[in-house]
């Protein structure tokens, strides 16, 4: 008996060629998805707070990156038809660039305020590379694109961008990629060796192959009783708290071998992959979509207010709460437009 390919994680949908006619409708989405990329990814789990606007470089290479780069992501995904599972080896290469090449923290022996990170064994900090990898697939990247496809429900199944302007975003994705090098190389006298530098190129270039080959086909759905979106969006907010706590330990260390955590963070997200792929395989709907979403969304809210409690900027956490209060506004406004179906 041959063996099943699983579901498509949920932001694989039905593709449609670049209409001319249609491109100015493609202008809200795409600006949309530029702003919520680094929203997500770096505001709501505190790694860019509110003092650090005094720092125009950091901020200018988080837009260039995050925006531009999830941009890419998704129309590299519908140009080729990838299905979800393209998307998310799409995303690690991206976390790989970014964490790998620009910032380097996989490799540097302190994190990027000088932590000193667990889990170091043969140059590579473990741990923290498969967290950090975990956390730009499903925040950075997949979170962004669903919501945005749930926002632009009409948008959803085509691609956004011109060659021309595929060709512009990838030299925004590239500029803020230097930034990104350039804060690494200000803030730190560690520097990537040739080998590492090649090593994580050519990881890059096989995720990126293996991710042209995920093309998308239409599954079949299995009739049955779902649970309520409530359940999916507590089920996000759990998966979200485990994967902090991991980020948490990252820092600290865990009193056990690193290869333990290891197993546990990858043990953690096969089993939110299976949670999910199963939902989809019964009816998943844009509702229960968005709140998974929500809860993990809610969830790197909630680890962004731990950090900047802990902190010495009274106004980063006042920034903080701002924008969990906007999440939870976003995400009622949200449901109120999505589908139930």
């Amino acid at each position: 008996m041959g063996m099943k390919t699983p579901p498509d994680p949920p932001i694989a949908r039905g593709r449609a060629e670049l209409s001319p006619d249609g491109r100015r409708h493609r202008v809200a989405p795409v600006v949309t998805l530029f702003l919520m990329a680094p929203l997500l990814g770096e505001v709501v789990g505190a790694a860019l707070r509110l003092s650090y606007f005094v720092e125009p470089l950091r901020v200018v290479s988080i837009l260039c990156f995050y925006g531009a780069g999830v941009v890419l992501v998704r129309e590299i995904a519908q140009r080729l038809r990838l299905n979800g599972w393209g998307i998310v080896l799409l995303g690690v290469a991206y976390a790989l660039i970014e964490e790998g090449l620009a910032l380097q923290t996989i490799f540097n022996p302190q994190g990027m305020d000088g932590e000193t990170m667990y889990g170091r064994a043969a140059g590579v900090n473990w741990f923290w590379a498969v967290l950090v990898c975990g956390y730009h697939v499903v925040w950075s990247v997949l979170i962004p694109i669903g919501v945005v496809h749930i926002l632009f429900p009409r948008e959803s199944g085509s691609p956004w961008l011109s060659r021309r302007k595929l060709s512009a975003f990838g030299g925004v994705f590239a500029l803020g990629t230097a930034l990104f090098a350039l804060i690494s190389l200000l803030r730190s006298d560690f520097r990537l060796s040739v080998v590492e530098i090649g090593v994580v190129l050519a990881i890059v270039g096989m995720l990126t192959l293996a991710a042209s080959r995920c093309r998308a086909r239409e599954t079949p759905r299995v009739p049955q009783r779902l649970p309520g979106p409530m359940r999916a969006g507590w089920t996000g907010l759990g998966f979200g708290l485990v994967w902090f706590v991991f980020h948490l330990l990252a820092f600290i260390g865990g009193g056990i071998s690193f290869v333990w955590w290891v197993l546990a963070a990858v043990l953690v997200a096969i089993a939110a992959a299976a949670i999910v792929a199963r939902w989809m395989r019964h009816g998943w709907t844009a509702r229960h979509q968005l709140a998974a979403s929500f809860g993990a969304v809610l969830a790197a809210g909630l680890f962004g207010l731990l950090l900047v409690s802990l902190g010495d900027h009274l106004v980063d956490v006042v920034f903080e709460v701002i924008v969990i209060g906007g999440i939870i506004a976003g995400y009622v406004w949200t449901r109120r437009r999505a589908s139930p179906t």
